[in-house]
């Protein structure tokens, strides 16, 4: 039997044991309802969070770190998670952490981690450290928050601010989008960017700033224009939409040239139109992005700089024209002032011997009565008078004195050759003088109607070569031909020879004795090229300019001279090139010129002596001048 003595207290024990179970199991409950609670929390909430055990092993990670940053539980538990931190940060937080009181169990951090994929955020992070019992950091809790986004508008519109706040800084047009291709470049983080302006006539794009991490691509690519239809540029500019393209082909052929022109391969690109008023006028692209691929962020961003800046490139770009305007007025008010002074030089020595031979005339005729020829003297002495009062207006147009203008070259023209008909006919009656007078003005100055025959121009230049030998015989200069046969050309003989004595008769006047001249013929195309290429003394910049512009010399003024047709520095009116050019546009062929100044002549004013012999004993290079005249006919039936 069991002793009641001792029964009753072990009851009481097991209800007292039962009720600290029960107690227990309340906790535990509570205990679970809490995990779960929390364990919910962490699956809700909208921030990524990770959690290290004391060896620095990752146990657990939430849906937000995976949703932000592309790694699952089953690839991270159990690992130091060095997939998702950038190499060059990889003992950052340890180094955050050693340095870290030990009365501090909390860091803030900002710092960058990687995707999944690849890309690069900027994150704060916030980690909660527990401590052992030798205060030594054992497991921590990490809460990451993405700030790329906010740091991208922030340093978006930081940039869009500096940029319009730059802008009036940057008149000048180059130095203005150089500018804006920088600040697009760092902005965006490419290896290139840059403002393309179009050329509406050429349909070509140019770019005059670019940035690039390579300096040399910067300068070829600013050096070369790129057609329309051979960059996307092209189709932006038709559409008038922005075009991303984060994967472009690997086609070779695809975009071979332009590759091959600005000397790397584009990976990706985005392209904004600029818009002014109501036309395009360029773009802005970005190429190659150093990290990730280009979104919709970024173009929003290239979108509002291009929308900025458009006004500011235009006002550069019409400024630039009305400078580059205002400097051709400037050329052509000198290339005026040199005509004119021409035209005085002109004047001046053929008045003074008139003047001068009709005194001597007035003395030989005082045996006869006076009355026969003292009228005759007298009113050519009022014209020569009249002709004397208009050198001066000249002179005074050069001095920019005050005068009353009166049209000066029409006068000359018209009074004098109607004057001149008019006073032979009443002075000596004969109708065959007259006439001989009208025809030779008028083949000089008039334009009668010529018929177009069929020419074979090589054959026709041979000839013409031929007949001009004799007259440069006297001088040193080597003249070869090439003369292909071509096919016929249709074209009036006579401005035909005009055009090929001139071409061949400058060609001699400008090259010093021993040096070659070489005219030849072929055909290019669907044309017929006349060529006539000298190793003479060349043009310098502004002779090619208004070359054939009409009575503009080569040579100053002050070193003109009247010699002997064919001599060296022979001189001339100016008026050879400009018969030449109203020829072209009448008869419908192509004349262009390009020409090298010779180096040892760099200014119009220098002189050379005329003797490659001369030349090569002087110091310094070789004598390198050259022109090249070419002349293009259109076959018959080519209405190119």
């Amino acid at each position: 039997m069991t002793d009641p003595n001792t029964r009753d207290p072990l009851l009481q024990k097991i209800k007292t044991l039962e009720a600290r179970l029960a107690e227990q199991e309340a906790l535990w409950e509570k205990d679970r309802i809490a995990a779960e609670y929390h364990r919910r929390f962490l699956q809700f909430i909208p921030y990524p969070v990770l959690i290290r055990n004391a060896k620095g092993l990752i146990t657990y990670l939430n849906p937000a770190f995976t949703h932000t940053f592309g790694w699952t539980p089953e690839e991270l538990k159990g690992t130091r998670g060095r997939q998702y931190i950038p190499a060059r940060l990889q003992g950052e937080l340890a180094k955050k952490i050693k340095a870290l009181p030990p009365n501090r169990n909390v860091v803030k951090l900002t710092t960058r981690r990687l995707t999944k994929t690849g890309q690069v955020l900027d994150v704060v992070v916030r980690i909660g450290i527990d401590r052992d019992e030798d205060l030594q950091p054992a497991r921590m809790v990490m809460v990451f928050r993405d700030v790329t986004m906010e740091k991208r508008i922030d340093r978006n519109q930081g940039a869009i601010n500096r940029i319009s706040q730059a802008l009036p800084q940057y008149p000048e047009l180059s130095r203005l989008v150089e500018y804006i291709s920088n600040e697009i470049k760092e902005l965006l983080g490419t290896l290139g960017a840059n403002v393309m302006l179009l050329d509406e006539k050429a349909e070509e794009f140019y770019v005059l700033g670019m940035a690039h991490d390579d300096p040399t691509t910067r300068e070829r690519v600013i050096k070369t224009r790129f057609p329309v239809d051979e960059l996307l540029s092209g189709q932006v500019v038709q559409s008038g939409k922005p075009l991303i393209m984060n994967y472009l082909p690997e086609n070779p052929d695809t975009f071979k040239s332009r590759d091959e022109k600005i000397g790397y391969r584009i990976k990706n690109v985005m392209v904004v139109p600029l818009h002014s008023n109501t036309r395009i006028i360029g773009v802005i692209s970005a190429d190659n992005k150093k990290e990730g691929t280009f979104d919709q962020t970024d173009l929003k961003t290239l979108s509002t700089i291009a929308a900025t800046v458009a006004l500011s490139i235009e006002n550069a770009r019409v400024s630039e024209e009305l400078k580059k305007a205002n400097a051709e007025l400037k050329s052509l008010n000198a290339a005026k002032d040199k005509m004119i002074s021409h035209l005085s030089h002109e004047l001046r020595t053929p008045v003074a011997v008139l003047l001068s031979s009709i005194k001597v005339l007035s003395k030989k005729l005082t045996d006869l009565p006076e009355a026969t020829w003292h009228p005759t003297l007298d009113r050519m002495q009022r014209n020569l008078k009249r002709l004397i009062d208009i050198e001066d207006q000249v002179y005074d147009i050069l001095e920019k004195k005050s005068f009353h203008h009166t049209p000066v070259f029409s006068l000359i023209f018209d009074e004098c050759a109607d004057m001149i008909e008019a006073l032979i006919a009443e002075e000596t009656g004969e109708s065959r003088v007259v006439q001989k007078v009208r025809q030779t003005l008028e083949k000089i100055y008039a334009t009668p109607h010529q018929d177009a025959v069929l020419v074979q121009l090589d054959q026709f230049v041979d000839g013409r070569v031929q007949a001009l030998r004799p007259l440069f015989s006297h001088r040193q200069v080597h003249l070869t031909t090439q003369l292909i046969p071509v096919p016929d050309i249709r074209i009036p003989v006579d401005p035909l020879q005009k055009v090929v004595d001139g071409l061949i008769r400058n060609a001699v006047e400008n090259t010093p004795d021993g040096c070659d001249i070489q005219v030849q013929v072929h055909e290019k195309g669907r044309h017929v090229e006349l060529v006539v290429h000298d190793q003479g003394i060349g043009l310098t910049e502004e002779a090619q300019k208004r070359i054939f512009e009409g009575f503009f010399t080569t040579q100053e003024t002050l070193q003109y001279s009247s010699k002997t047709p064919f001599d060296f520095n022979a001189g001339g009116k100016g008026a050879d090139l400009l018969r030449m050019k109203i020829f072209s546009e009448r008869f419908n062929f192509k004349i262009s010129m390009t020409s090298t100044r010779c180096s040892h002549l760099p200014d119009a004013t220098d002189r050379c002596p005329g003797s490659q012999a001369v030349c090569d004993k002087k110091p310094g290079p070789a004598c390198d001048g050259s022109t090249r005249v070419s002349v293009l006919f259109s076959l018959p039936g080519d209405t190119e």
